[in-house]
């Protein structure tokens, strides 16, 4: 931001210079009236001419600019897209797997007890039986 602004003022205070000086130029020198309006209507001239050629390269070095800007704004905003993805596909799979392994647990716990339940039986039916 700081160039943008050094870049226009310089180019102001260049103008007003050329100009300024133009007519100070033309104003000391000393010719007839005639050929003194006819000299600043030429200074006059190439200023405006160099104003528009300015104006050509600060409009073209601002639309270079705005393009770059645009094309990292884009280049940003896929990376952080394909961030975003990868992030989600790593959650979705990790709770699958955790999914998995609390299934696992469960039938481990499942069968377990289920064993536990056979053996209190079993035992039970031998205590009756010895009473």
């Amino acid at each position: 931001m700081a160039t943008g602004k050094q870049t226009k003022g310089f180019l102001f205070g260049a103008i007003a210079g050329g100009i300024i000086g133009s007519v100070t130029a033309l104003l000391f020198a000393p010719k007839a009236g005639r050929e003194l309006r006819q000299d600043i209507s030429e200074g006059a001239r190439k200023v405006q001419e160099q104003t528009v050629r300015a104006a050509e390269q600060v409009s073209d070095t601002t639309v270079r600019f705005a393009k770059q800007i645009g094309n990292q704004a884009t280049e940003l905003a896929d990376t952080a897209r394909a961030a975003a993805e990868a992030a989600v596909t790593s959650v979705k799979q990790r709770r699958v797997e955790l999914a998995d392994e609390v299934g696992e647990v469960t039938d481990e716990v499942t069968d377990a007890l289920e064993d536990k339940t056979e053996e209190v039986f079993e035992d039970a039916k031998e205590l009756q039986t010895i009473n």
